[in-house]
């Protein structure tokens, strides 16, 4: 590799984990604005001996001023269990402030959970697993101004783990953050963040079926000519670049940079002189067996494929230069989670909330015409008007059913295949999840239950939880005399995330145990004194 005005540079091979290619790391990096000749002493993959050029990214002019973007800001722990219209607070679970999912149409999701992301407003954020009455299987806070996006199961090395991506924003409101990779027992086995230096960003993450590779956005912020929009030749533009990363080596695979194919006039967003200039808004990934990458941008209003081995755009749907005549009802904008479901179906989650209309969200389906050149609307799914300026996702399970997650419009619904409303659930706004999934799952965790106590007039109220047992279907209380002399108290069915037994005696020490359907013991809890004052588990509060 040598460089116009570097020189010649050395550097190490990293063999990928399938052994079918490798990786070239220089050992110095290069100068800005100069070319790179690439060179090898054989031929590769059938190329000549020069495999070609490439130009270094130029660093962009300043900007008019900075502002400062400031993450979502956290509360100060509960003080005690009570439940109200935003948030949920247990006495087994001291400290943690769950947002409540209000479920106005319940369903049963035989053995499925909703995965959510809910973060915004004054209540902290964290990673949410919710059954079909919506009360939380598993809930972990992130702390400060910490937040996570695309909770999902996926497959990695052959075992169901859970993944997504976590932190905040910098002093120019760009994320900054890793993709993370959590066992069954809920414990991080892995995290990573974009190869060759980029940025990480926080709209997409999703596992190859193999789960030796991952499909994630990167970005970086680079000078480019602005001068069409009214802004300088060096602007600050953001060049967002959808990565596939080989997870065993962290080599990098594949990787398109939106720069080098999409015009930064085909944008719909303002340019404004005190930002980075975010005309592309990448925004989910979709890799197709065929060697083709479907990729959604938000701010051109248009989807891309890709052509995995050339990098060239195959096709446009929507945006200024579509390749297909848009028919009735088939156009869209600020467009989240594209997806293909066959070679001529596409699903899009129509956020639509741009001027001059501002439409209300729709969740639709679109056929391709690569004959007529013709996109055509096959189903369109709303949210009684529900206007969604941003996020959002739709999900097609194999029956036919259908998850919109509205993202800032705060409400999740599944839809039968016909369009009928099997499931309607809500956070209170602002509260959203960026996207929500229908998912199976099964998860132990490795620590013991929560439990908590309290004694008075005679009683002992216990409350239990296990943050995150998926099997656990009964509870069994012990009390007694003595840390060494406990006996049965009570057996009770889990209906909810927490236990609230009244015991009507005053046992000296308590200690629970969780059973499975078979009543086969799972874990037992640490054996404790329940307190001497009344603590109750839920107090509705204005």
């Amino acid at each position: 590799m040598t460089g116009s005005k570097s020189g010649a540079h050395t550097g190490r091979w990293v063999t990928d984990s399938d052994h079918r290619g490798a990786s070239f790391y220089p050992t110095t990096g290069f100068a800005a604005g100069e070319t790179v000749t690439v060179s090898t002493g054989v031929p590769v993959c059938g190329t000549r001996k020069d495999i070609g050029t490439f130009s270094i990214a130029i660093r962009p002019g300043p900007l008019a001023s900075t502002t400062t973007l400031t993450a979502i800001t956290a509360l100060p722990p509960s003080h005690s269990a009570m439940t109200s219209r935003l948030s949920t607070t247990y006495a087994s679970l001291p400290g943690v402030t769950i947002p409540t999912l209000a479920v106005r149409v319940p369903d049963n999701f035989g053995g499925s959970y909703l995965f959510e992301t809910p973060r915004g407003g004054t209540i902290p954020a964290g990673l949410e697993i919710v059954n079909g009455k919506g009360q939380p299987v598993w809930f972990t806070p992130l702390s400060g101004k910490i937040v996570a996006t695309d909770l999902r199961t996926q497959t990695y090395k052959g075992q169901r783990v859970l993944t997504w991506w976590q932190g905040g924003l910098n002093s120019a409101g760009r994320d900054v953050g890793e993709f993370v990779i959590m066992n069954s027992h809920y414990q991080i086995i892995k995290t990573f963040v974009p190869g060759n230096g980029y940025a990480s960003d926080e709209h997409e993450f999703l596992l190859s079926p193999s789960g030796t590779t991952a499909w994630v956005i990167g970005a970086q912020v680079i000078g480019g000519n602005l001068s069409a929009l009214g802004g300088p030749k060096t602007g600050a533009v953001i060049d967002e670049m959808a990565q596939e990363i080989d997870l065993a080596t962290g080599n990098v695979l594949f990787e398109w940079h939106s720069l080098d194919h999409v015009a930064v006039t085909d944008s719909y967003s303002g340019y404004t002189p005190r930002a980075d200039y975010d005309y592309f808004h990448m925004n989910s990934i979709d890799p197709l067996a065929s060697g083709t990458v479907v990729i959604s941008a938000r701010n051109t209003h248009a989807v891309y494929a890709v052509a995995q081995n050339t990098g060239h755009v195959l096709w446009q749907l929507g945006g200024k230069h579509s390749s297909f005549v848009m028919g009735h009802g088939a156009n869209f904008a600020l467009q989240h989670d594209a997806r293909m479901h066959s070679a001529t179906t596409i699903s899009i989650f129509d956020d639509q909330d741009a001027p001059p209309s501002h439409a209300p969200a729709r969740a639709i389906l679109l056929h391709l015409n690569f004959t007529t050149h013709k996109a055509t609307l096959v189903r369109a799914l709303n949210h009684n008007g529900l206007k969604v300026p941003w996020q959002g996702n739709q999900q097609i399970l194999a029956n036919g059913e259908v998850v919109v997650g509205w993202g800032s419009g705060s409400a999740t619904s599944v839809f039968s295949p016909t369009g009928k409303l099997l499931f309607g659930a809500t956070y209170a706004s602002p509260s959203n999840s960026y996207r929500a999934y229908l998912l199976p799952w099964s998860g132990t965790p490795t620590k013991p239950p929560s439990i908590a106590a309290s004694s008075a007039n005679g009683t002992v109220n216990v409350f239990a939880s296990w943050n995150g047992s998926t099997a656990t279907t009964r509870w069994e209380i012990f009390g007694g005399p003595s840390r060494t002399n406990l006996r049965p108290l009570a057996n009770v069915t889990r209906t909810e995330f927490q236990i609230d037994i009244k015991i009507p005696s005053t046992p000296q020490f308590v200690a629970v145990v969780a059973e499975n359907a078979r009543g086969q013991s799972l874990a037992r809890s640490a054996v404790i004194t329940p307190k001497a004052r009344a603590r109750p588990a839920a107090v509705n509060t204005p």
